[in-house]
């Protein structure tokens, strides 16, 4: 593979510094928290160009999921054909596999239009707290939507959860 080809990353690791997800968590929150990160080292928190428009796809098609997003951030704007789905920080009301399921609904209907041949990268994390081992994991994805579809089918909760 060369060094500009594309690597699918699908993967779930400890968050290491919990601190924003564990002020998220005391708050008893409840579905989903768009949240903004670092783009690179050092930089200031920033939204995810997407941000907004995937926060009213989740109001308007699935009502009964609450979604906070703080819009006084500033957002990461970057210049190419993939698709940045903002760090969602999820209550223990929204499972990752349903957050999963949102993300790849979301993808299908902003993909209707797009030709056979565009082949689109998505790149998205998720934040949440296994009640098991009392850790803040992140599942990180970034592949195109086929990958996601996927990702999505042969994801095994109970495999999840063990690990």
């Amino acid at each position: 593979m060369g060094m500009l080809e594309n690597k699918d990353i699908c993967e779930i690791v400890t968050v290491e510094n919990d601190n924003n997800f564990r002020e998220f968590i005391a708050s008893s929150p409840t579905g989903v928290r768009i949240v903004p990160e670092p783009y690179r080292a050092g930089s200031q928190p920033l939204l995810k160009a997407e941000a907004g428009t995937f926060a009213k796809w989740i109001r308007a098609h699935n009502p009964s999921v609450n979604v906070e997003l703080n819009d006084k951030h500033q957002r990461l704007v970057l210049h190419s054909g993939d698709i940045y789905l903002p760090l969602a920080f999820l209550a223990s009301d929204i499972a990752l596999p349903i957050y999963l399921n949102l993300v790849s609904n979301f993808l299908w209907e902003k993909m209707k239009g797009a030709l056979r041949t565009d082949t689109v990268r998505v790149h998205f994390s998720a934040e949440y707290e296994d009640k098991i081992s009392g850790t803040i994991k992140r599942f990180n994805f970034e592949g195109d939507a086929e990958s996601l579809k996927t990702a999505v089918k042969r994801f095994d909760l109970n495999k999840f959860l063990d690990e």
